[in-house]
């Protein structure tokens, strides 16, 4: 079914069977006219520069520039290496607490994890007051070509800004700023948002 309108969906909404205005309202969002950030590991790097970092899923290249700016980096994850080894799907309650971080990422993260409102009640008990750079694949860029979703195998959700920013709301954040990254809004791969 198409629409040719804002109005014309909303109606549609709100005229079918036992739905109303209401149902509609809470079904429509706008996307939200965000700056861009072409380059997403670039942007997290130069926000890391001269701090002490958690990084939160750290076993990637962008983590590897990360640590190389950070005072002191932390970093977490639940494959073998160099860091704290903790599966923050299965047991988020493990996460470490170090005292003296400045800033935490958690860049593609939460697409992973099949119960993320476990892990943000641990990352906000054992850091309350730290913002914390989140950044997911955005719904608005999922892709079928040729027959074939174009999708990690390893994802178990994806977030637009509505449901990221209603999923952080719930457990005690509140977006301070937000991008897309890698694209235009409707099609961006990406979005980071500043949470605390």
């Amino acid at each position: 079914m198409s629409f040719d309108s804002i109005t014309a969906l909303r109606e549609h909404l709100a005229g079918g069977g036992d739905h109303t205005a209401a149902y509609a309202a809470k079904m429509l969002h706008r996307v939200p006219d965000l700056p861009t950030v072409p380059d997403r590991m670039r942007y997290l790097v130069e926000k890391a520069k001269g701090k002490v970092v958690l990084d939160l899923g750290c076993a990637g290249i962008i983590s590897q520039r990360i640590r190389a700016v950070t005072t002191r980096y932390y970093g977490v994850d639940k494959t073998e290496g160099d860091w704290h080894r903790v599966d923050l799907d299965v047991a988020p309650q493990d996460l470490p607490v170090y005292a003296d971080v400045d800033l935490i990422i958690a860049s593609e993260l939460l697409e992973h994890l099949a119960n993320p409102g476990a892990f943000l009640t641990q990352l906000r008990a054992k850091y309350l007051a730290t913002p914390v750079y989140i950044t997911v694949p955005q719904a608005g860029g999922y892709q079928v070509r040729h027959d074939c979703e174009v999708v990690n195998r390893d994802h178990v959700a994806w977030y637009s800004y509505t449901t990221l920013k209603t999923l952080l709301g719930r457990y005690g954040y509140t977006i301070q700023e937000a991008r897309w990254y890698h694209g235009s809004p409707h099609r961006a791969e990406g979005l980071i948002v500043l949470a605390e």
